[in-house]
């Protein structure tokens, strides 16, 4: 990676914000090597993912570099799946991609589904997982925690399904790790992916 030419888009998860403590290491450890960090908002509250993608869009395009890198956790995973085709970047990381698509809302659990609210969930519906990984056009890196699987099975799933359909994809089963991005073994193996980056 040319650092001078080089933009790392970081999207929070659900209710987050990247300048809060659980990102704070990942912002470091870019910022440490020379790349430019570009810490992505996100207005969750009275959005849609549909909207919140499409905010992101223009985000992406104000301030994008020759060479880009988009990483999600969580729902912000699924926002970078949902927009990869149209933006192009070098590479995505898909953390703890989300199980929310339209192939998943039946499994979905009741709690998260009263959290997520009616809107976001009828536009999940509107969102096929298969799809968009069948159709991916940059290459992509996806994770998920070996603990945080036991909370959310269809989680494995989803991850899994998305590395098997794409073009270009790798799946990296983090070990012991629960739905925490700062977690120590989460952090050792997003490191190690990205060092053979930057």
């Amino acid at each position: 990676m040319d650092t001078s030419n080089a933009a790392f888009f970081i999207i929070p998860g659900f209710k987050d914000q990247v300048k809060d403590t659980q990102y704070k290491w990942l912002v470091s450890h870019l910022k440490d090597k020379g790349v430019t960090v570009m810490q992505t908002p996100v207005e969750w509250n009275n959005k849609t993912l549909s909207q919140n993608a499409a905010e992101f869009v223009t985000y992406f395009n104000t301030n994008q570099k020759k060479e880009n890198y988009i990483l999600g956790f969580s729902l912000g995973a699924v926002l970078a799946l949902m927009t990869a085709n149209l933006l192009l970047p070098k590479k995505i990381f898909l953390c703890s991609l989300s199980a929310v698509f339209a192939e998943d809302l039946k499994a979905i659990d009741a709690s998260f589904a009263d959290y997520a609210g009616k809107r976001r969930q009828a536009d999940f519906a509107t969102l096929n997982g298969r799809m968009l990984a069948k159709n991916l056009k940059v290459p992509a890196v996806v994770f998920y925690g070996e603990k945080e699987i036991e909370e959310f099975p269809k989680l494995k799933n989803r991850c899994e399904e998305t590395v098997r359909l794409a073009k270009d994809a790798k799946l990296v089963m983090v070990k012991d790790a629960p739905h925490q991005i700062d977690f120590l073994a989460y952090k050792e193996a997003i490191k190690k992916v990205l060092n053979g980056i930057v």
